[in-house]
């Protein structure tokens, strides 16, 4: 009989292995590409680049703290001091964090505490309240759609909501606006989907506007549905849309507000059409009730409204569901309080992870210089290369594994 001696480390042994070995390699990645930086350089007949001295630099990243060397040259050309490998890299002076990690922490930040953040944020490292609550502040963040959607021969819908939001300098919650908009819906997936929100309502008007003219390219005389809740704001919202705009409240809201006070009544979309359900509900429901008075109006003045529920090219669903998918649950806790520029850049993340797209990230108070031209230059990133990585402390498996990685060859997994 066979007898398998047990393994010497765990599962998990092998992973922090892993992690040390991926910082080594980012290390050794960048310091292969400053070499060859520099031997380049030294071909150069120009003899532009002056070598001074090499430094080190450390950046704190989600896999934890990288540092590596990089060289330090004078530019005679510009006569200016550079390190070319941050300038060709496109990292600003004296940044401390990646922007994956800057990233990571507006994602946090947006569902626990800033001291919670510091805990989870980096690998091996602890970050404090204070330093997470500077990194927000400054930085900016944009995300970055994609310049055109082609939505084919399917009607534009827009959907208004408000959130209420603890912000600071302010005893109460105050509405922040959020926004989706969306081109066609298969299997109860909305198709060419964008979100957006903001802290006012000029400023939301403005994104909206922006983004159906120029992504959706929406014509003047085209005709779109606005969607939300009761609120005269969303009912108005179709008198500030460039095009023509038709109002159609909610579905979720009218047929709620409907069953809250009658629920023994059986209302779907060709009901609410029915002259005779039309006049029950006007003498039924209950005027003191603010959603069912809503719901009066609308059926004294414009019922014709609640047609568009039988129009086949109007697909709503309700913003409420994108509020609560999208946005971060920490929103509606009364006890936090934000700052309006800080609740833009945590929904800003929030909407650029739901819709699967990158963000940009500058910072306020550091310039990422503009990249200079030093020609072509062809950099074999794939060559193999040692890694100086101390595989001494490690178990005979383990070390026998990084030593073939350091070494540049394949492993064979038996």
């Amino acid at each position: 009989m066979v007898i398998v001696p047990r393994a010497e480390e765990t599962f998990d042994g092998i992973l922090a292995n892993c992690k040390i070995f991926a910082k080594e390699a980012v290390s050794k990645r960048l310091e292969y590409y400053d070499r060859d930086l520099y031997i380049w350089i030294k071909d150069d007949p120009m003899h532009r680049f002056e070598l001074i001295r090499k430094d080190e630099r450390s950046i704190l990243t989600t896999i934890g703290l990288i540092t590596y060397k990089r060289r330090y040259y004078l530019d005679k050309f510009e006569n200016k001091y550079v390190y070319l490998l941050d300038n060709q890299l496109g990292i600003p002076p004296h940044i401390r964090m990646s922007n994956e990690l800057i990233i990571k922490i507006l994602d946090l930040a947006s569902s626990m505490s800033y001291s919670e953040v510091g805990k989870r944020v980096a690998d091996g490292c602890i970050l404090s309240k204070f330093t997470i609550w500077n990194t927000i502040k400054n930085i900016n963040i944009e995300a970055v759609y994609s310049p055109n959607i082609d939505r084919k021969d399917f009607k534009v819908h827009l959907q208004i909501d408000e959130k209420y939001i603890g912000m600071t300098n302010s005893k109460n919650k105050k509405k922040y606006y959020t926004a989706t908009i969306f081109a066609g819906k298969i299997a109860g997936k909305l198709l060419n989907k964008t979100v957006l929100s903001a802290a006012t309502l000029p400023k939301i008007r403005k994104l909206i506007n922006y983004h159906l003219k120029e992504r959706y390219k929406v014509e003047v005389d085209e005709e779109i549905f606005v969607s939300g809740d009761l609120a005269l704001y969303v009912q108005n919202f179709k008198n500030h849309i460039f095009c023509k705009a038709r109002y159609v409240p909610d579905k979720f809201h009218v047929f709620k507000a409907i069953k809250d006070d009658l629920p023994e009544l059986e209302i779907d979309k060709y009901a609410i059409n029915d002259k005779n359900v039309q006049c029950y509900l006007l003498k039924h429901l209950n005027k003191d009730n603010v959603n069912s008075r809503k719901v009066i109006t609308i059926l004294k003045n414009n019922p014709g409204l609640f047609k568009t529920y039988l129009d086949y090219e109007y697909l709503g669903c309700s913003q409420e569901g994108q509020n609560s998918h999208i946005y971060a649950p920490r929103f509606g806790k009364y006890a936090n309080r934000f700052s309006p520029s800080t609740i833009e850049k945590l929904s800003i993340v929030r909407e650029a992870i739901s819709l699967n797209i990158n963000i940009e990230i500058s910072h306020l108070n550091r310039d990422i210089p503009e990249v200079i031209d030093i020609g072509h230059i062809s950099i074999d990133l794939d060559t193999p290369f040692r890694y100086a990585l101390d595989t001494r402390w490690m178990s005979f498996q383990s070390a026998k594994v990084f030593n073939t990685i350091k070494d540049g060859k394949s492993i064979k997994w038996l």
